[in-house]
């Protein structure tokens, strides 16, 4: 994560984030068996014409910062280029205890302007070098609106264009929202992407990936991060972990 300053105290980081090291990005422990991360993760290293038999056999995956799990199967969205998602299997369930544990797929959209999440990673910090250390940071949902203005200029098709202030365009549509930077001006980096945006139910007591950071090339040059969000793609989670 970059950080233009020091972290304040504050609990310690959600569950559900994993590390693979070929790719060097990260990924969301959602049970003992299944991770989701996003699909630009999984093409790391790979053409375009990749296929999900070919990108399994080249990743190579922690579950917390030492505990290498071997993988199955990875299973991209049929609709990957505008839903940056994909899925990956393990050989075998992991050993969850109180520093490894998956994350709750949430039943509402908890992605509402203004609402504060922690994103957790082991990317980029403020020397632009990856980390060896799991950080975290509160990050607030953002208007969508001034989000699409900030890297397209518009909200209106037609006079769309590419505004990225980092040179990078991110998917934005009905399936993404937006976070900004924390009041120290932190933010998320690369390799960051495939964290969850983990939002605390407190009513419950129960914490949920409301979002999967899709876009982690803001680096507190652009003013938002990118997610995926979760309750638009749960209905596939649920279907592709059923049938396999």
């Amino acid at each position: 994560l970059d950080h233009s300053s020091s972290l304040p105290s504050s609990p310690a980081p959600p569950p559900g984030l994993s590390l693979w090291a070929s790719a060097k990005s990260g990924a969301t422990l959602i049970n003992e068996q299944w991770l989701l991360t996003t699909a630009k993760n999984l093409f790391l290293n790979h053409s375009e014409n990749a296929t999900a038999k070919d990108i399994a056999p080249t990743l190579t995956l922690y579950v917390g910062e030492k505990q290498l799990v071997e993988i199955e199967k990875v299973v991209l969205h049929p609709n990957y280029h505008q839903v940056d998602i994909g899925l990956i299997r393990l050989k075998q369930k992991v050993l969850v205890n109180e520093r490894v544990m998956p994350i709750c797929l949430p039943s509402k959209n908890y992605a509402e302007v203004g609402r504060v999440g922690y994103v957790s990673g082991w990317g980029q910090s403020d020397n632009f070098k990856l980390t060896d250390h799991l950080k975290y940071v509160m990050l607030p949902v953002a208007d969508q609106y001034d989000c699409i203005k900030h890297y397209e200029g518009s909200t209106c098709p037609k006079w769309k264009a590419p505004k990225s202030p980092v040179g990078v365009q991110p998917i934005l549509n009905e399936h993404t929202f937006c976070a900004g930077m924390s009041k120290y001006q932190e933010d998320t980096c690369y390799g960051d992407a495939g964290s969850a945006f983990a939002v605390h139910d407190l009513e419950e007591d129960t914490w949920y990936a409301a979002g999967i950071l899709s876009f982690d090339k803001s680096c507190a040059v652009a003013e938002y991060g990118v997610y995926v969000k979760v309750t638009s793609i749960q209905d596939w989670v649920q279907k592709t972990i059923a049938e396999n």
